[in-house]
């Protein structure tokens, strides 16, 4: 959103940055500093530095009722488009769900709700946040972003700013304890009882998951890490690196599909009830890009109240399942693909199952030989297609030895929920018009400035 406030915070922090480099701590040095501090603490994706930028996003104190406002009722119309696949068959075809991950779908978890931890991904537009797609399955990045807003709060640029603004990180993992302590406690298990967040110990994600479960820690709850390939049950109680367990937190699905004979302990206990597992694999249905068709679909509407439609068409991007036949655009009943075809510039294709970035085809950046290849691929798998929301921009500084220069680049923000509320959020910035860690973007924090 166009903001004055914001513009003047933009422009005092440029003016900060620059002005460093006369001094004896430029903020050339700064960033160094910085990227060595990530490193010594396990900053790292797949024994890499994880990518960031020496500025935050600024946005004003006062948007957070919003994001969490919006956030709410996103979640609730997640949980309902999640529920036509258990209650209406006939959708089930547009689910992409093979044959194990629907069979694991169908375990009752045993409390409220499928979607427990959400990552949302948006762009802030003028006119208010554009939902672009959801990570209902096993959304990462808390422990990193929590660690990072720590270093933020060291750089000497910040603490200058401050001096004039007041300016403040909110971490994400204090809202996500809770949520998890609530869960645990909805399922049953008393008040002690030791969580395991697991993956595959050679994860890119594993060094943010040890940084969740250290925080826990440090604040009364005990956890530990584990692969999931690690359990023992007995029956009655599961056991995780010799410690026994009463709440598995999980990465990837793909990590328990494609160890079945390892992961069946761990498995078991969650059939049995014998532990509160995290997210349900029911989940990852909310994180499909179907569920963006039917949320927008005017045939949709009668599964939201008033204000969740009010919402979605304010929020949800026009999105339709990439298939031959007629459907709504625009007010206009029009024929899909030709549509999409001569319109290039409108629209992005995604895989419907997809993660990372990987596939997504934004039309403005192809040529149409491209694009009619795409749209060819589009309908030997399930994909949909989007209409394209302009992309924002910010200015973050680069440094080149002495020199120092801003350039503009790319920028989406992303919403976490925990149990349906507002759990924070961060950046992700990159040149690429797909803005993904896995493509090469780097992730920075946002600054609420009062």
């Amino acid at each position: 959103m166009a903001n004055t406030r914001i513009d003047a915070v933009n422009k005092d922090y440029r003016e900060i940055v620059e002005k460093s480099a006369g001094s004896g701590n430029p903020a050339s040095a700064q960033f160094e500093t910085l990227k060595k501090k990530m490193i010594e603490r396990n900053f790292t994706m797949s024994g890499k530095p994880f990518p960031t930028f020496l500025k935050p996003l600024f946005v004003q104190r006062k948007m957070m009722e919003y994001f969490a406002d919006t956030t709410s009722v996103i979640m609730d119309c997640l949980e309902k488009v999640s529920d036509l696949y258990f209650k209406e068959p006939a959708y089930r075809k547009y689910f992409e769900m093979d044959g194990l991950e629907a069979e694991l779908a169908e375990i009752d978890p045993r409390y409220p709700r499928r979607i427990i931890n959400a990552r949302l991904d948006a762009f802030l537009a003028k006119d208010g946040v554009k939902f672009l797609e959801f990570n209902c399955d096993s959304p990462c990045g808390m422990g990193w972003h929590d660690e990072l807003i720590k270093l933020f709060d060291e750089l000497p640029v910040m603490k200058e700013l401050g001096k004039k603004y007041k300016a403040s990180f909110d971490g994400i993992l204090p809202r996500w304890l809770p949520a998890l302590q609530g869960k645990s406690k909805q399922f049953g298990n008393p008040p002690g009882a030791a969580f395991a967040v697991v993956c595959e110990d050679k994860s890119t994600v594993v060094e943010d998951l040890r940084l969740m479960v250290r925080f826990f820690n440090e604040h009364g709850q005990k956890a530990i890490w584990s692969d999931m390939r690690r359990g023992l049950y007995d029956g009655k109680t599961l056991t995780m690196d010799k410690t026994p367990v009463g709440l598995v937190f999980r990465d990837a699905i793909q990590e328990f599909t494609g160890f079945m004979d390892e992961t069946k302990p761990v498995l078991d206990a969650f059939r049995d009830g014998k532990i509160c597992f995290v997210n349900p694999f029911s989940s990852r249905i909310g994180g499909l890009k179907c569920v963006l068709w039917f949320m927008t679909d005017p045939l949709s509407k009668k599964l939201f109240t008033e204000k969740e439609r009010e919402v979605i068409a304010k929020t949800v991007p026009w999105t339709r399942f990439m298939t031959e036949g007629k459907t709504e655009y625009k007010g206009k009943e029009v024929d899909l693909v030709s549509t999409v075809r001569k319109n290039k510039d409108s629209f992005v294709l995604k895989p419907n199952a997809g993660y990372g970035g990987f596939g997504v085809t934004i039309g403005k950046d192809v040529d149409a030989k491209k694009w009619d290849q795409v749209i060819q691929d589009a309908h030997k798998a399930p994909w949909v297609v989007q209409e394209f929301v302009e992309i924002p921009k910010d200015d973050y500084p680069s440094f080149d030895k002495d020199k120092t220069s801003f350039k503009p680049k790319n920028v989406n923000i992303n919403f976490f929920a925990f149990d349906g509320k507002f759990g924070g959020g961060f950046v992700r910035v990159s040149e690429s018009s797909v803005i993904n860690v896995h493509q090469g973007g780097g992730l920075v924090p946002i600054c609420y400035v009062e």
